[in-house]
């Protein structure tokens, strides 16, 4: 199962007209297909999160430690706060917990 609407790092693309209309890939459409080459990847975070088989990084035990990640979500903006929250969300009530919230907002992140 792939979760494409979620990001690796947590961002909620279910609400994106471009996903929708398949104008953007994405950062998972293609690889499981090999339509897509992850060694040219230049996210750090979908190449560790693809290259292990994980659905977002919700799912990695290394997750509170990783360097990567933490880095991420220490940038300047709103938006690295909330996808964190994303991501916790998920490792604590599951993917289908937060697509049932995620799926009445209207942007990339909202209420939980």
């Amino acid at each position: 199962m792939s979760i494409i609407e979620i990001g690796c790092c947590g961002a909620y693309c279910g609400t994106c007209p471009a996903l929708m209309q398949r104008a953007c890939k994405g950062c998972k459409l293609g690889y499981d297909r090999n339509e897509r080459d992850l060694s040219k990847a230049k996210c750090a975070i979908k190449v560790c999160c693809i290259g292990n088989h994980f659905q977002s990084c919700a799912d990695c035990s290394k997750y509170e430690s990783c360097l990567t990640l933490n880095e991420f979500y220490r940038k300047r903006g709103f938006k690295y706060r909330k996808y964190k929250m994303a991501t916790e969300y998920i490792r604590k009530s599951g993917y289908n917990a937060f697509l049932k919230v995620a799926d009445t907002w209207s942007g990339p992140y909202g209420k939980y």
